[in-house]
């Protein structure tokens, strides 16, 4: 065995030493920088392993890879670039272990070789987790032929196969056999006959109806009726389906999850989820983080740089912390995770574009997230085809084993809360006049926010409480259609007692299952009632400054009387108590040019309006800035936006700095220890293209931080120039030479 280690470079007394740094045992120096007032003291990270700092690499091996696989040299790989768990295959759809069970499906290129246990005592030897990625997703022809009874069938009770697949899987369902008794046989097997650390549910979701005769007695035990048959089932119909579906979601997550919580309560239990901007069919899996935050003991999200589809295009940067943010608002005691890699999977054997990798990276962490690096190609991804990003991830992973101990249980500090309804967006499944998409309006907000760099997180729906609110100085409402009674109430006692709020368009104006009201349940917290008239202003529209001393449009007003108007406008009257910003124009055709002019340029109908409600305040938006803001950015919606953000929160606003837009600010506070905060910058610029050529420094950057207390000590974790903390006037002010990529400093405080 030694020859092995010797043959990557490594001792066996190395790779023991190795062990104990990675597995979590590594001792952060209680030293500060020499700047600082006093030693910092780092409390231990509480919970179990997987309530720490995860720093993951899966490698999804391919059949062939078994031929040769070298256990040593994917442990090696690890320890060098700083990963502390690895998830690799355990079986399901094919087996890389000695599989004696009903369905197997060996791996032939195995031979007699047993590649989880091999792997898996490797890495334990280095101290480092395995969790076993398992698949139940469907299986090939020839294990279906054996138990054809397990699976799906459509509904002329034929098998359904993945068309995704090659070759075409024969799918599973929730209710049948193979995904229940077979897959708590299988977890069974592998957790009572491997050291395994965890479960890592590929695929846990099921799309499309099952007709068969388990769903088929369930559904109707669960609602009294027969299975909606498709096409022509209602909506009504298909959602009860949905909800039973849902239902049965759960069960299944929560087999899985006690079969392996059997083992201890050490072992892990998680799966990825959805794409929090995306809307989905009618017809779903069944499961979103509404529900798998209850089951899995660390979330993630696939976060990758593009999307498996033809028509290729690169996500917003800052969507790596967006959802690290959403995560973290789902359950902030727990560890969330960005799962990466693989071009999206697409053009999975070469390289990613490595500097939006590395900002990617940076962007999670900002926000108070964890790394999963997806490898789909190889033992891992220093033995594959093409090896420019097998070290890409290095500096973000090294950082993070580095300082363990500081990073571990924090979520995201603000005072601004952006209300995420999962109402809303199951509500644009159904196709809306203006054919908007759900995810527009809460990245306009983003956008404005981040370049503001003004600290935010999201508030879910179903977890609101008055306690919750109180929290923020300012919630954000984001065309959030779907309100239900109860969250109206909440939200009108938070701004009566203070609160304020800032909604744009058709908030409020959907019940929680998404049927129409003629009023805004806010209604009287805007200030205003609609007149059930709502207009496209798309093209050739504006709004009139009607206020022209307030702050929202005081800087514009005495250069313009107009404002651009687009996407689409409610026509709302004001109430007694609403003070009207800027009024709607009637659309002024620009063609021919002689004929383009009104004779009335101010109008009846509000914008933008202010309503003082009790001892809070509400700026509302009958048009749609947010969704203007991210489609289109005329700086006109963009600024109304930010500084009606600025104006409500005024001095709860938690950040100031001279940093350029494109440098992105991350705070997050420590659950553990009142006082503690990380405070980052995220450095963006470069040219104006996607995917990133190169990341240019920017220089001499100043911070003002105001966190509530005084300043007792402080540490900078990365820096790339010299860096000066100090307190004056009762804020912590900050001063940076240089930023190249990433800034982080923890700062302690305290009354």
């Amino acid at each position: 065995m030694d020859s092995k280690f010797k043959k990557h470079g490594i001792s066996r007394r190395e790779f023991i030493a190795y062990g104990t740094a990675i597995g979590g045992t590594i001792t952060v120096s209680p030293a500060v920088s020499q700047d600082s007032p006093g030693r910092i003291n780092v409390p231990e990270a509480s919970g179990y392993w997987f309530n720490k700092p995860l720093r993951i690499l899966q490698t999804v091996l391919r059949e062939p890879d078994a031929r040769d696989y070298d256990a040593w040299s994917v442990v090696d790989y690890m320890v060098k670039s700083g990963c502390n768990t690895l998830v690799v295959n355990g079986g399901g759809i094919v087996d890389f272990f000695r599989n004696p069970l009903p369905a197997a499906n060996l791996n032939s290129f195995m031979g007699e070789r047993d590649i989880l246990r091999e792997i898996t005592e490797a890495c334990h030897n280095a101290g480092i987790y395995v969790i076993a990625r398992v698949d139940f997703r469907g299986v090939e022809e020839k294990i279906y032929r054996k138990h054809p009874d397990w699976f799906s069938v459509d509904q002329d009770m034929k098998p359904v196969q993945l068309t995704y697949t090659r070759p075409q899987l024969y799918a599973s369902c929730y209710s049948g056999y193979y995904r229940n008794e077979h897959a708590a046989g299988f977890i069974k097997y592998l957790m009572g006959n491997y050291q395994l650390d965890g479960i890592w549910h590929n695929s846990v979701g099921v799309g499309g109806i099952c007709y068969c005769d388990r769903c088929r007695e369930s559904f109707k035990s669960f609602s009294g009726e027969s299975i909606p048959e498709m096409p022509g089932a209602s909506d009504e119909k298909l959602d009860l389906y949905m909800k039973w579906k849902s239902h049965m979601a759960d069960m299944h997550m929560d087999t899985i999850k006690k079969t392996v919580k059997s083992f201890g309560p050490d072992k892990a239990y998680s799966a990825e989820v959805f794409n929090m901007f995306h809307s989905g069919q009618r017809i779903n899996d069944g499961i979103d983080l509404y529900n798998a935050r209850e089951h899995f003991d660390f979330l993630i999200s696939v976060a990758f740089l593009t999307e498996n589809t033809e028509l290729i295009h690169y996500e917003d940067l800052k969507y790596a912390g967006t959802i690290v943010r959403f995560l973290k608002s789902m359950a902030p005691e727990k560890e969330a995770i960005i799962l990466y890699g693989g071009n999206g999977t697409s053009h999975r054997y070469v390289m990613e574009p490595e500097t939006d990798l590395k900002v990617w990276l940076w962007e999670a962490l900002a926000a108070g997230g964890r790394f999963w690096n997806c490898n789909f190609t190889g033992m891992h991804p220093g033995a594959t085809f093409d090896r420019r990003n097998a070290f890409h991830h290095s500096d973000a992973y090294l950082f993070v084993k580095e300082h363990e101990k500081i990073l571990a249980n924090h979520a995201p500090a603000a005072n601004v809360g952006i209300y995420y309804s999962k109402a809303t967006r199951l509500s644009f499944r159904n196709k809306s006049v203006e054919d908007d998409e759900f995810g527009s309006f809460i990245r306009g907000v983003e956008t404005v926010l981040a370049e503001d760099h003004i600290p935010y997180d999201f508030i879910a729906d179903d977890q609101v409480t008055g306690d919750k609110l109180r929290n923020y100085r300012l919630v954000i409402l984001p065309n959030v259609r779907c309100l239900s009674d109860k969250e109206a109430d909440l939200l009108k006692s938070y701004v009566m007692d203070g609160g304020n709020i800032l909604a744009t368009y058709e908030s409020g104006m959907f019940d929680k299952d998404g049927s129409s009201r003629d009023e805004s349940s806010l209604a009287e917290v805007f200030g205003c009632n609609y007149t059930g008239r709502k207009i496209n202003t798309r093209k050739d529209c504006y709004q009139h400054i009607t206020d022209r001393d307030h702050f929202i449009v005081k800087q514009e007003s005495p250069e313009t009387s107009l404002l651009i108007n687009a996407g689409y406008t409610l026509l709302c009257r004001p109430l007694s108590s609403g003070k009207t910003i800027c009024t709607y124009v009637p659309v002024v055709h620009n063609q021919p040019p002689e004929k383009a002019w009104t004779n009335e340029w101010s109008g009846e109908y509000p914008t933008v309006i202010e309503n003082s409600y009790g001892k809070g305040r509400c700026i509302y938006f009958s048009n749609q800035p947010d969704l203007v803001s991210f489609e289109m950015g005329h700086p006109d919606m963009r600024k109304l936006l930010l500084r009606s953000i600025r104006y409500l929160a005024n001095d709860a606003l938690q950040v100031e700095t001279t940093a350029p837009e494109s440098v992105h600010t991350g705070l997050t506070r420590s659950l553990v220890s009142r006082g503690d905060y990380i405070f980052s910058l995220v450095n963006t610029t470069s040219a104006p293209v996607r995917p990133l050529r190169r990341i240019l420094p920017v220089s001499d950057l100043s911070v003002k931080l105001d966190l509530g207390g005084q300043l007792k000590n402080y540490k900078v974790l990365k820096s790339d120039g010299e860096t000066i903390v100090e307190e004056a006037n009762g804020k912590i002010s900050i001063h940076i030479s240089k930023l190249n990529d990433y800034f982080s400093v923890l700062l302690q405080t305290g009354s």
